[in-house]
């Protein structure tokens, strides 16, 4: 008999409710999107934002009706989302102010100002990047929001806690923060020190598949019917990467807001080599470990859409970056992109700043988004190749971004590599793995 459960995929533009029936023998026969939202970031102005997570739970619960509307009722639900944000929450489990955006500008300079970068690689195995949650704690912690906080919970985490009252945080998400001893066995203690925590105020941290409880009395009542939420791989990479079928062994991209560049291994590497060249070591389940590298990635495209051709789709947009000629590139993780005011300046900037003539055109800014995309691609790849030790064969992309065949046609050009694409819904399919195993 299979068993019909419910996946909640957030990313940063957008999230959706699926339904996948998943058979006895473990496989996922069939996806469904039930409903899609947008994910609201909220600009506070003076480049400050935040998510609407009000909005979010809204939508989740939205979604779930509308199962029981179609008469296909999930017996589980798994969440998942974009790494590092968070939630904090008073001893009255009542969330204290905003869940803060990663792209908030509070995070620029921060690298300075609270622990040497490289000893928190040492420490860790993560790349310091300063949207991490240990340095937004960090900035909490001066601001004195911190200090009002009795937990905390990662945004998938905050969500399923809204949804049952439970509060468990889910290994994968942690892995993103910073916060975690390479292997992620336990919370490093140095760092929680500099912050004045103690591990319990990240409440109990489960790996994927867990139990964390059903719905509460009221939604339950509101939606007809109720469900098992667990946790799935709550960070989207991770579930994609299990969604692919990915093998150690392959270079694996993860393409959608961000591409996630690297591959699987049993133990972390932290080397100073690793360091340098940008790498990080997150981690899906125990005993496995994604080594990769953060790229830019569809955020740009879609940003400049938004922009400069609003009325077309991104087809249209892929379309027009076949027929250009432009032959400028830039820097995709220049930190001039994380959220500019105007992406088609910040684009212009880079453009001119490196010597390059300036589009004219609006398929000029497109072929110059993929073509940058394509050489960071290829740039990280030879990158990897020193770093791990390692020959590849071969490139799997998957994620909404395997689909832009012209990407994958410049990214077999700049590396030299068969670029193989795998399932676009991976991250969808990846979180009801982990919650039926």
């Amino acid at each position: 008999m299979s068993t019909l459960a419910s996946a909640v995929d957030i990313g940063a533009t957008s999230g959706r409710l699926l339904l996948a029936e998943v058979s006895d023998a473990g496989k996922v026969e069939s996806l469904s999107e039930v409903h899609r939202f947008r994910t609201p970031l909220v600009d506070d102005g003076d480049g400050h934002c935040h998510w609407d997570v009000d909005s979010l739970f809204s939508s989740i619960v939205e979604g779930l009706r509308k199962c029981a509307e179609s008469g296909r009722i999930p017996s589980i639900l798994g969440i998942d989302s974009f790494g590092v944000d968070y939630a904090l929450l008073d001893q009255d489990g009542k969330r204290v102010g905003e869940v803060v955006s990663y792209r908030d500008s509070r995070t620029e300079g921060v690298l300075e100002r609270f622990e040497s970068p490289s000893l928190l690689f040492d420490r860790t195995g993560i790349q310091p990047m300063a949207f991490n949650s240990c340095y937004q704690l960090f900035l909490d912690r001066e601001s004195g929001k911190l200090a009002k906080a009795s937990g905390m919970l990662f945004l998938p985490c905050y969500l399923a806690y809204l949804l049952t009252g439970v509060k468990k945080n889910e290994l994968s998400i942690a892995s993103t923060s910073g916060l975690l001893t390479p292997g992620g066995a336990k919370f490093e203690e140095s760092i929680l020190g500099s912050l004045g925590l103690d591990p319990s105020f990240f409440y109990e941290v489960v790996g994927a598949g867990s139990p964390i409880g059903t719905l509460k009395k009221e939604i339950a009542d509101e939606i007809g019917f109720d469900l098992e939420v667990r946790a799935a791989l709550g960070h989207d990479t991770a579930a994609a990467f299990l969604g692919a079928g990915a093998k150690k062994g392959e270079i694996l991209l993860s393409s959608g807001t961000w591409s996630l560049l690297g591959v699987l291994k049993n133990e972390p590497t932290v080397t100073r080599e690793a360091f340098l060249a940008g790498f990080s070591n997150e981690l899906s389940r125990p005993g496995e470990v994604r080594f990769l590298k953060n790229i830019s990635g569809m955020y740009i495209a879609n940003r400049l859409r938004s922009e400069i051709l609003a009325d077309f789709s991104i087809e249209d947009a892929v379309r027009l970056a076949r027929k250009s000629e432009y032959r400028g590139y830039f820097d995709p993780n220049d930190p001039s992109l994380m959220n500019p005011a105007s992406m088609e300046e910040a684009i212009r900037s880079l453009l001119g700043r490196s010597g390059f003539d300036l589009p004219l055109e609006p398929g000029d800014y497109f072929k110059a988004v993929y073509v940058s995309l394509a050489k960071a691609y290829a740039q990280t790849i030879d990158e990897l190749m020193k770093v791990a030790s390692f020959e590849p064969e071969a490139i799997r992309v998957f994620g909404g971004g395997s689909k832009n065949v012209y990407l994958n046609e410049l990214t077999a050009l700049e590396t030299r590599l068969p670029v193989y694409r795998g399932p676009s819904e991976a991250t969808g399919v990846g979180n009801v793995l982990s919650i039926i195993r």
